[in-house]
């Protein structure tokens, strides 16, 4: 795609050499990098000036997830800054021109591909602090069993027969399984919805302690905390195109590019640990941020622990460390134990060697938790933490 459109081909050097100056420790190439975008933008801005045309081709959709994804891993690389979330805004919009979410085909590889991009940014993004979206991707997209009247091969991403096996494949772009994709989207919008009804001053940004949800959203986060211990005790597939040795093919897979490389029996762990560890995430922002129970909660502090735990079966340096920001943030703002802490806080600084600038500002917020004892949610401010 990028071969064939310049501005994509420019945004994608120009991505690269900001991420692999910061991976070397070595100035950006300020100079280049500007040369390389300088008609990115007014391009976009020329094509979006009508975003109901649905005819907003592929690549540009490719040009506001980068940017967005630029944005987060190097702010204000392009000498100008533009919130991350006016990119992913972008993205959205020529998603909805589309027809939605659940006009998306995993028929279609390239646009597949796109909307599991978006999807992880935008689901992962809203759950990053208060000031950010709703999730577009809102859960019931990403399954095959919800309760809406629309039918589920409509509204499921994975276009199976009926059969949710699919809904548990650990996604090897998303790092997790696009059942739990549907669960944090979930997640990220009853969390908002408690923001909104009392559980956050919005002056003052502080956590009201003594705030307690409504019968209403009290059943739905019930139901959610069910379905996040059903899926993670569910027995889970790795990606059909990382092993053929899977007996059964997913549809969304059979249209990607054969990439036969059996998964080494660690990768695979780390698969399977990684899916975990975003499920055990989910369930302290649920904890935390719907029921609003307080930081020492036993069941808080064991599924810290648990993320934790899972941390130490991770490689340092792997590419399995490099996407798990977001539990490795969600359990080092909450961790009570000084050992747990100490364990994140060393995962974190490695990480920190990725040369991704969000890893950076995950740690001095955590810091900063542990310092004053306030909830991380009063210190974020657009932050992104995936």
């Amino acid at each position: 795609m990028a071969v064939d459109n310049p501005n994509l081909l420019n945004l994608l050097l120009a991505y690269s050499a900001s991420h692999r100056a910061r991976l070397l420790n070595h100035p950006e190439p300020a100079n280049r990098i500007a040369l390389w975008v300088r008609d990115v933008f007014p391009s976009l801005r020329q094509t979006l000036d009508n975003v109901s045309n649905t005819e907003v081709s592929n690549a540009n959709l490719a040009t506001a997830i980068m940017l967005a994804s630029l944005e987060i891993i190097s702010p204000s690389s392009f000498g100008v800054s533009i919130p991350w979330q006016n990119h992913l805004s972008i993205a959205r919009s020529i998603i909805r021109a589309r027809g939605g979410p659940d006009s998306i085909s995993c028929k279609d590889p390239v646009m597949y591909f796109l909307a599991r991009w978006l999807a992880y940014l935008d689901v992962v993004g809203s759950l990053s602090g208060r000031r950010n979206e709703e999730p577009l991707f809102a859960g019931h997209y990403w399954s095959s069993s919800h309760d809406d009247s629309i039918s589920a091969k409509e509204l499921s991403l994975t276009d199976d027969d009926g059969d949710d096996d699919d809904d548990y494949t650990i996604d090897c772009l998303l790092g997790f399984t696009t059942r739990c994709v549907s669960i944090l989207a979930q997640i990220a919008r009853l969390a908002r919805q408690c923001e909104e009804e009392g559980r956050i001053d919005p002056d003052t940004g502080r956590v009201n302690a003594d705030w307690r949800p409504s019968a209403g959203i009290l059943e739905r986060a019930k139901k959610l905390h069910n379905d996040l211990e059903h899926a993670r005790n569910h027995e889970q597939k790795q990606c059909s195109h990382h092993s053929p040795k899977l007996t059964k093919a997913s549809p969304c897979t059979q249209s990607l590019p054969p990439s036969y490389v059996d998964m080494s029996e660690k990768d695979a762990e780390e698969s399977l640990a990684t899916n975990s560890a975003f499920h055990w995430a989910g369930l302290v922002h649920l904890l935390r941020r719907v029921h609003n129970v307080p930081r020492s909660d036993e069941e808080v502090q064991n599924a810290v622990h648990e993320i934790v735990k899972i941390l130490t079966t991770i490689r340092e340096g792997g590419s399995a460390e490099a996407c798990l920001l977001f539990p490795m943030f969600t359990a080092g703002v909450e961790a009570e134990d000084p050992l747990d802490r100490e364990k994140v806080l060393a995962r974190i600084k490695g990480a920190e060697e990725l040369g991704m600038c969000q890893v950076s500002r995950a740690r001095k917020i955590m810091e900063e938790v542990w310092r004053t004892g306030v909830s991380w949610e009063s210190l974020v401010t657009g932050d992104f933490f995936g």
